[in-house]
């Protein structure tokens, strides 16, 4: 199994985070995931030879409605709303985060563009993060070993990471001991923190107030695959599963 390109390598030049949130995504879920499924492949066509990444998550509850018999390890859930330094904190929020990053901010406009027509009315981008610089924490560790999920029961989700989204009100650089990439946008920070472990990230996430958050399970590419094809409805994350074999 092969992990999302963009999980473990930096940013390019230039990149886009969105994040949609989806009123009725009980009833459209399943159209909602396998546009998110195709969006690394839509991207590649789109870009052809420029180099780029095309990276899709998953918020809580829309993994949830896709696998709710079959929770992904580590307890996945929405972080509650909370107090950090004096202030109250928002729970996460989302249920698509799309992450393109090339040399090029228009390229990237055009793949985030196409997506967003396919969600049409549907969907409702509630963050929007254009970014040119960026800096990535240090992590003198075994960096796969820290993000992506493996040795677990379930092979369906081995390579598979999360990943913890932030906005910080001014340009103040946010230290982390996570593996995370920290942008510059609009005079915030935005900051991307990985982990195979959302209790980590959970425990991180209460230093700093921020002002947005979110929280999205980041599928490998051959469960993304196996999802675009309807594969995960007959697989080990099926709602069946736990059936089968008896």
């Amino acid at each position: 199994m092969q992990a999302q390109t963009g999980v473990l390598t930096p940013p390019k030049q230039h990149s886009l985070i969105q994040v949609y949130s989806f009123e009725d995504l009980p009833l459209i879920t399943m159209n909602v995931a396998r546009i998110g499924a195709q969006t690394p492949g839509l991207a590649s066509e789109i870009a052809g030879n420029e180099k780029h990444y095309a990276v899709v998550g998953f918020g809580p509850m829309t993994w949830t409605w896709l696998t709710p018999d079959k929770p992904v390890p580590g307890g996945f859930r929405a972080f509650d709303e909370t107090e950090i330094a004096g202030q109250d904190v928002a729970e996460t929020e989302g249920d698509i985060l799309l992450y393109f990053s090339s040399d090029h901010a228009d390229l990237n406009r055009v793949m985030g563009n196409q997506v967003r027509d396919l969600f049409g009315n549907d969907g409702e981008l509630i963050e929007e993060v254009v970014a040119e610089s960026f800096v990535r924490a240090n992590d003198t560790k075994s960096i796969a070993e820290n993000i992506l999920i493996a040795g677990t029961t379930n092979r369906d989700t081995e390579q598979s990471s999360f990943v913890f989204t932030q906005r910080f009100q001014g340009e103040e650089e946010i230290l982390s001991t996570q593996y995370q990439t920290c942008f510059s946008c609009k005079g915030d920070r935005y900051t991307m923190t990985f982990s195979n472990n959302p209790a980590e990230l959970e425990a991180y996430g209460e230093s700093v107030p921020p002002v947005s958050r979110g929280l999205f399970f980041i599928p490998s590419l051959d469960l993304l695959t196996s999802l675009r094809m309807g594969g995960i409805r007959m697989g080990s994350l099926a709602i069946n599963a736990k059936w089968k074999g008896h």
